[in-house]
């Protein structure tokens, strides 16, 4: 699996495990991992992804037979494991056992609610205007004590950020000021920006 979908090994790789809960409704596993902030930064913009996955069965010891399962994936990492008693899943499956069968992806909707925070503090813009923001990628940095959400990637570690009041700011976590305000109303961002990141490059490094 792991041939055909690389993505999900370099994911894991820039995850660390924290734990596990046991769900209801549906009965599972929510499997809880962690990311330091680069690996934050490079899940939103290469594993933005959402998922069910299933063709993986496993061994019952029980029923003496090979059950599936579903698997849910986020951010390209196993998220949840569905099964119906799922404090006894290591007694009653044997994942020495695991037999593959035709893996298919179910794509699920992801909700992002850092683009909802960032999407009302520029609600003074026009749908042509949002449209030229990458707010789909949006995510949520803390930086001395205050939130940005994320507007643009321009793809170096750097980005152009607004905050809840919809001031926008440039960070750049390599310049000694990180944060510098660069436009006080969503509306006057538009007169240095035309849709090309190539008009915010100096900003960016000034």
């Amino acid at each position: 699996m792991i041939s055909e979908l690389p993505e999900l090994k370099r994911s894991i790789g820039i995850s660390r495990f924290v734990g596990f809960n046991f769900m209801q409704k549906p009965n599972a596993i929510f499997i809880l991992r962690g990311y330091d902030p680069r690996g934050i930064e490079e899940v939103n913009r290469n594993h933005n992804t959402y998922f069910n996955l299933t063709g993986i069965s496993v061994w019952n010891r029980k029923a003496e037979n090979y059950e599936p399962i579903k698997l849910r994936y986020q951010h390209d990492t196993l998220t949840q494991i569905e099964t119906e008693n799922p404090e006894y899943f290591h007694k009653t499956f044997d994942l020495n056992q695991i037999q593959r069968n035709e893996i298919k992806l179910e794509h699920l909707k992801l909700e992002n609610p850092d683009r909802k925070i960032a999407e009302k503090a520029l609600k003074s813009l026009s749908k042509e205007q949002m449209e030229l923001l990458e707010l789909e990628y949006t995510f949520e940095i803390e930086l001395d004590e205050k939130l940005y959400y994320t507007i643009l990637d321009m793809e170096d570690g750097n980005y152009i950020a607004v905050d809840k009041k919809g001031k926008i700011y440039r960070l750049n976590h390599d310049h000694d000021q990180s944060v510098k305000l660069i436009a006080s109303e969503p509306i006057d961002f538009f007169n240095i920006y035309s849709g090309k990141k190539s008009d915010l490059e100096k900003i960016v490094y000034e």
